[in-house]
């Protein structure tokens, strides 16, 4: 591939999301090369310095997959923009915006009339703030732009504006208290325990199935795991459930093999984080700690509002695991004492949503997608272009969430 041909690569071989349980897991190829050719005029040089410049190109998701074949190992530069959280890479962050907003939704960046809401987590700071607002009006020629943060697009999508959720994602599992459309920030809890701790610990239970290992016939490992505890053969069992001593049937890669009891145990980390050698809170005492930063008055809404939401919440039986937890960790009552617990309650979308009612990991969308009908109707509601022109990247902390 020549110079030349790069900025034609680039674009051909775009940019492409890869969602993995609800987690977003982009990747990004950079390939440089220097043009053969050799000019010896010095002045044609100058002016062909940009052109001579190493290219680079974005790849991710099966587009990556056929990069990887195409080009040798050492050319290819594999990063995640997005690391425990925070983005590392700007460069590729940019480049797969670029692709969601031009090539997948076919918007027409001179001629953009569609304002972008962009969901954020809560632990961003202003400055990630302000560079996501100058790129989206510098670059991408957005009309209007508006942050909102996370887990209040998850309750909007449950129907409610007070709620506690647990969102276990990939990296971490954020505990968020909202009362009344305001996120209780000093009561947020964040434990560094999620599914890529899941998926270490499930592959440990895994190589120790002899029969499993057996039948298989190859080397196991993340991806192995990663796509059985995702494939529906895992359960987390309440109290007094008692594991089926019968193996269950999956397959991988065209194998067909058998899973023991270590199905039963892949997510025991959330509730003893012992178990992957980590010295953090679990999950039910997180939990607690997140309602205490609350106001005692404030605390039975939260417990009847608990959304459990996140690429590692769709396991069977997980909400029946917490409830039972929860409940024994509480004095619950049916006594109208000014403080009494009286009802831990798990929320989910609405009956009149059919589509997506039970499908909780999809509630932020819906939030989403309703706070923008809300919102972009009257330019008054988001940042546009004049707010832009005026204040520049800093008017985000005076107009938006």
């Amino acid at each position: 591939m020549d110079a030349e041909s790069a900025p034609k690569v680039a674009e051909s071989m775009a940019v492409e999301s890869a969602v993995e349980n609800g987690d977003d897991l982009e990747a990004e190829a950079e390939r440089t090369e220097l043009d053969g050719d050799i000019v010896t005029d010095s002045q044609q040089q100058a002016k062909d310095q940009d052109i001579n410049k190493p290219q680079t190109v974005y790849y991710c998701g099966s587009a990556l997959t056929e990069a990887m074949q195409q080009y040798p190992e050492a050319e290819l530069n594999l990063s995640t923009p997005i690391q425990e959280g925070i983005v590392k890479d700007w460069g590729a962050m940019e480049a797969l915006w670029r692709h969601v907003l031009f090539k997948e939704l076919g918007i027409k960046r001179s001629r953009n009339a569609s304002p972008v809401l962009m969901v954020v987590p809560t632990d961003w700071t202003k400055e990630e703030h302000e560079r996501i607002t100058q790129i989206f009006f510098e670059n991408f020629n957005v009309p209007g732009l508006y942050l909102a943060e996370e887990p209040l697009m998850t309750i909007y999508g449950c129907g409610v504006v007070t709620g506690l959720v647990i969102d276990i994602g990939h990296n971490s599992t954020d505990i968020t208290p909202i009362l009344d459309t305001q996120i209780q920030r000093n009561a947020i809890q964040t434990l560094p325990l999620a599914g890529s701790d899941f998926d270490s610990y499930f592959l440990q239970l895994l190589k120790a199935d002899a029969q499993l290992v057996r039948e298989y016939g190859e080397p196991l490992d993340l991806e192995f795991a990663r796509h059985l505890k995702e494939s529906g053969v895992c359960q987390v069992l309440g109290k007094d459930e008692r594991e089926n001593k019968s193996r269950a049937q999956a397959e991988y890669n065209g194998k067909s093999f058998t899973v023991g009891s270590a199905r039963y145990k892949a997510y025991d980390p959330l509730f003893n984080p012992d178990l992957v050698g980590k010295r953090v809170l679990n999950i039910i005492e997180a939990i607690h700690a997140a309602q205490f930063g609350c106001k005692a008055e404030k605390r039975q809404s939260l417990w009847e509002a608990i959304i459990v939401t996140g690429g590692s919440c769709q396991v069977k039986g997980l909400q029946t695991r917490l409830q039972g937890e929860i409940e024994d960790s509480l004095s619950v009552s049916e006594n109208f004492g000014e403080f009494q617990i009286r009802e831990v309650k798990f929320l989910k979308i609405p009956e009149y949503f059919p589509a997506l009612k039970d499908s909780i990991v999809h509630a932020g969308f819906l939030g989403s997608e309703i706070v923008a009908k809300l919102i972009f109707p009257d330019p008054r509601n988001y940042i546009n272009k004049v707010d832009y022109n005026e204040s520049g990247p800093s008017v985000v902390h005076t107009k938006t969430f």
